[in-house]
């Protein structure tokens, strides 16, 4: 089993992210865990000793209680591996330092402001994506599909994208396609033959093929970001290295109507 930690917030992103987690554990089996972190105001913290062992106990029994009234809602299918863990402090430095104490392999977030590149750029960009010790899961939406997809193009290390990948992925039971995407301001997408995609695409195939898996469609798309991002909104994952600011890439998966796993 594979072992997870999910970040719970009492709003929509973590309600999705729930039962988001459920389905994919149909596919990937997986040893989950839950925590949430309380950021207090400046003006919030007190004291030494004593004194801010209870405020940090007051905080950190209002974390529970938070995670508890979550999982009672949405109540998924999907069994705890062990006790909900509340931290008190900076949130990615925390979850950073639970990922690696714990030894996760997938870490999964709520996030729904799709279309919005610069807020999906400052969350790739954040510490807990750049320092994160395992692939990062953002759930944007409950697609239910047996489908996956990995997201190639140019900037994309083939041999990083499908080795990070299989070690998620190697023993689930999706069904496999490799998109290669090309930047043009077309006013409707083109689909391209497969040679346009060049030798990353051929190398993609290849190793996937190495690690078991069949592609069932290889598709090079030329278009916005905006285009392709809609298009893949059928998968119930798309796959991707780390993208940069001024990688088109980025702006796809900014667009991407379906959940994105980021590996590096």
């Amino acid at each position: 089993m594979l072992k997870t930690l999910l970040y719970i917030n009492e709003d929509l992103a973590t309600s999705i992210a729930l039962r988001y987690t459920a389905y994919f554990n149909k596919f990937v089996k997986l040893a989950l865990f839950v925590t949430h972190v309380e950021e207090p105001d400046e003006k919030d913290k007190v004291g030494t000793g004593w004194v801010r062992r209870t405020w940090e106990e007051g905080v950190t029994s209002n974390g529970k209680l938070l995670i508890d009234r979550m999982l009672r809602t949405e109540n998924i299918d999907c069994h705890l591996a062990g006790r909900p863990k509340v931290f008190v402090g900076e949130r990615d430095k925390e979850i950073i330092y639970e990922l690696r104490g714990g030894n996760y392999k997938l870490f999964i977030e709520g996030y729904l402001n799709t279309s919005d590149s610069d807020g999906f750029f400052e969350l790739v960009s954040s510490p807990l994506c750049t320092d994160s010790p395992c692939p990062i899961l953002i759930v944007k939406n409950l697609t239910i599909s047996k489908k996956c997809v990995l997201l190639c193009a140019d900037s994309v290390d083939p041999e990083v994208l499908v080795k990070k990948s299989m070690e998620i992925l190697g023993e689930a039971e999706f069904i496999f396609d490799i998109i290669f995407f090309k930047f043009k301001e077309n006013e409707q997408m083109l689909t391209l033959d497969k040679s346009e995609g060049g030798s990353m695409l051929q190398e993609t195939e290849s190793l996937l093929a190495q690690a078991g898996k069949t592609v069932e469609n290889i598709t090079v798309l030329s278009g916005t970001p905006e285009q392709v991002g809609d298009y893949l909104k059928e998968y119930a994952l798309v796959v991707s290295t780390l993208p940069t600011r001024k990688s088109m890439r980025m702006h796809v998966l900014a667009n991407s109507l379906a959940s994105v796993m980021l590996v590096r």
